[in-house]
């Protein structure tokens, strides 16, 4: 997940008078701002056995309870950082009673915040601590609940690749829960509280976690087991339809940014806008070209390193250019692992109904040759219901690509990012909720 790349915080530095210690536990709201734009956030520090602990939530930014790494106070003088996917923020200020501000530095880009002490606010749904096994792996993950007694319909969430925990998805299951539908999300194998390693696993491995999550659902206290489904991005959603259609009792899907053409071709289509292929002069989109060919055929096909090492040459100093991986690199082991998984096959045994989600500018799946596949491929077999949206100039992760040019702007949403979804999920399995 990328979310939190943009935080790219390198140093910072804040000025001010020492201060008597002061107590930082607490909920305090504010703002993030960088330029002229502001992020309205909300923080939350607690009391830990080595000082404090914190989290952040932003809905804008679409986190929900975002830890915090090395929670410091030391003489009215707050430091905590921030650790994303690609980027690790740190952020100093000061605490003088009921205020807590400061500085933080993305890149050469200069930022502020300002938080001030709240009042408790709204609880939000209930979390409870779960985990459950596949084979030798044990699995950690919370499941946050709506209000009442239930039962309660339910989704799992599916991870995207990489080393995702079950923060990743705690945004969409608090939406979920605030209309009386069960989330469960948990930490990928090898990542947070789980045991196994990731980088190890395939296909197989992770669509087997997911049909684990299912099984303990089922058993779950206010959970209704003929009402579960899953939610898959990306990684995810291409796995969906292996979960659902291997016996699973699953009674929906939802294909969020599922790959719908072979894993080949899907890591052409992202290299190639990764490089940005399309905009270079047509020398070095020669070069470009051929270069994302060999690596692809390399880490797909079954190609010999020479003719990736020859193009790397060709490549090599340009501006797109980058080096590929060491042969030691678990890129190479899991894209032969993964190479020959054709997500058609698994859709043409789905029997229960589907929402497929795209972004229309999604530039890491190909949106509409891969809804196209997959309706032909379901609807073909034993499709019931499809329904499939698109979100015009959203991205991968359905937000509104940022402006090249003008002043910074935090990530936006597509209009009707999650509700739709959440909708759709009311409406197949009847829940109730506000």
């Amino acid at each position: 997940m990328r979310m939190l790349s943009f935080m790219a915080v390198l140093g910072v530095s804040f000025a001010g008078p020492a201060r008597a210690q002061e107590n930082l536990a607490g909920l305090w709201k504010g703002y993030w701002q960088r330029d002229q734009a502001r992020l309205e956030v909300e923080v939350v520090f607690t009391h830990a056995a080595n000082g404090y602990a914190g989290r952040f939530s932003a809905e804008q930014l679409r986190v929900v309870d975002v830890p915090f790494q090395r929670v410091s106070v030391e003489q009215g003088r707050v430091a905590w950082t921030l650790a994303g996917d690609a980027t690790t923020s740190i952020f100093q200020g000061v605490l003088a009673g009921d205020v807590l501000e400061g500085r933080f530095r993305e890149g050469e880009a200069a930022g502020t915040f300002r938080l001030k002490r709240s009042t408790a606010g709204d609880a939000g749904p209930a979390e409870e601590a779960v985990s459950f096994s596949n084979g030798a792996v044990k699995l950690a993950g919370t499941l946050v609940r709506p209000a009442g007694p239930g039962p309660h319909p339910a989704v799992v969430f599916l991870h995207g690749s990489g080393p995702e925990g079950r923060w990743a998805s705690r945004f969409l299951a608090d939406a979920f829960a605030r209309h009386g539908i069960a989330g469960l999300i948990y930490d990928k194998r090898g990542v947070g509280a789980s045991s196994g390693d990731w980088r190890e696993a395939g296909f197989a491995e992770l669509a087997g976690d997911a049909r684990a999550a299912v099984e303990m659902l089922r058993g779950r206290t206010g959970i209704d087991p003929a009402r579960i489904g899953i939610h898959g991005h990306s990684q995810g959603g291409t796995l969906a339809p292996w979960v659902a259609g291997e016996g699973a009792p699953v009674a929906f899907v939802i294909g969020s940014a599922a790959v719908g053409v072979s894993m080949a071709d899907a890591e052409t289509f992202s290299l190639r806008n990764s490089i940005g292929v399309d905009d270079l002069p047509a020398e070095e989109r020669m070069l470009a070209e051929r270069f994302v060919s060999a690596l692809v055929a390399t880490a797909y096909r079954g190609a010999s390193r020479e003719a990736l090492d020859l193009a790397w040459q060709a490549a090599s100093g340009r501006r797109w250019a980058f080096a590929p991986p060491p042969e030691s690199d678990f890129y190479w082991r899991f894209s032969r692992r993964i190479a020959s998984f054709d997500p058609l096959v698994h859709w043409r045994r789905v029997a229960v109904p589907v929402l497929l989600v795209y972004g229309e500018a999604d530039e890491r799946v190909p949106p509409r040759a891969s809804a196209a596949r997959i309706a032909e491929a379901y609807l073909g077999a034993r499709g019931t219901r499809l329904d499939t949206i698109f979100f015009p100039a959203a991205d991968h992760t359905f937000r509104l690509r940022a402006r090249d040019t003008g002043p910074f702007e935090w990530p936006t949403s597509a209009p009707g990012y999650p509700d739709v979804i959440v909708r759709w999920v009311r409406d197949v399995t009847n829940a109730a909720g506000g």
